[in-house]
């Protein structure tokens, strides 16, 4: 596998090169609206004596700092390309390979993410040096921070999945992949902080998986939980890719016996 994936690797790398405005732009989409919500939040603390709730301007700074980072980290896209080989026949081919299609986006994924983080990252230093950002965050912070990174990758990357195989039994998933958007934009922690969200809205957010994707791994990079609590966050992630996965296994096997396109 270590030569399937060093070989997918180079090829993806190919394809990037030939695309490099449009690997500049999805770059531009980590940090665009992190720091348009970062703005507007510190003009509403700053009508309330810079404070809002429990967050500082210091804090709202690290939140959004970090946010730029973890959304680059976990968003992932696959629904549209997939969407774009069912319909154009471009699956069959993979079909018929000893690898399962899956592992195409793995590399694709995760290949992206390292190339453009050279992007992301100065413009996240750069926020968090410009706003003042504070962060309370020792060592196990990172530790686990970092571990619910990757369990908030994972966990986007293969609902992102569930959501792409609706498209075995239509040949357009643009809607039901801008309802999952919509909710996820309300409830990941991207319009604000899971913290600042009112009671109940905060309490759906922490019942979906969305704010296991991006506002539970940011809060615990900087710091905001306590080592108990993060475990349990993390622990809950854990869950909720568990319940994706099983979620995609069946959809896919489903939608596998539904498939036509050109070639199949």
């Amino acid at each position: 596998m270590i030569g399937v994936y060093r070989a997918l690797a180079v090829q993806q790398i190919q394809i990037m090169l030939q695309y490099r405005v449009a690997t500049f732009l999805y770059a531009l989409f980590s940090f665009v609206r992190p720091i348009i919500f970062l703005a507007a939040w510190l003009s509403v603390a700053a009508s309330q004596g810079g404070r809002l709730g429990s967050f500082q301007r210091s804090d709202l700074a690290a939140y959004y700092a970090l946010s730029i980072l973890v959304t680059h980290l976990t968003t992932s896209f696959d629904f549209f390309e997939f969407e774009w080989e069912v319909r154009q026949g471009r699956l069959s081919p993979k079909l018929l390979r000893p690898l399962h299609p899956l592992h195409y986006a793995i590399v694709n994924n995760v290949l992206w993410k390292v190339v453009t983080a050279a992007m992301v990252i100065p413009v996240a230093v750069l926020v968090a040096l410009t706003f003042g950002a504070r962060f309370h965050v020792g060592p196990i912070d990172i530790v686990l921070g970092t571990v619910s990174v990757v369990l908030g990758a994972a966990l986007s990357f293969v609902f992102g999945w569930v959501v792409a195989s609706a498209a075995f039994w239509t040949t357009r998933v643009q809607a039901l992949v801008h309802f999952y958007q919509r909710t996820a934009f309300i409830f990941a922690g991207q319009i604000a902080p899971l913290a600042l969200l009112p009671g109940p809205l905060s309490a759906i957010a922490y019942a979906l998986p969305f704010g296991y994707m991006l506002g539970v791994p940011t809060d615990i990079l900087r710091g905001a939980h306590d080592v108990t609590t993060s475990l349990l966050l993390i622990a809950a992630q854990a869950v909720w890719l568990l319940v994706a996965a099983v979620l995609y296994r069946i959809v896919w096997n489903a939608g596998l016996r539904e498939y036509s396109a050109v070639g199949a």
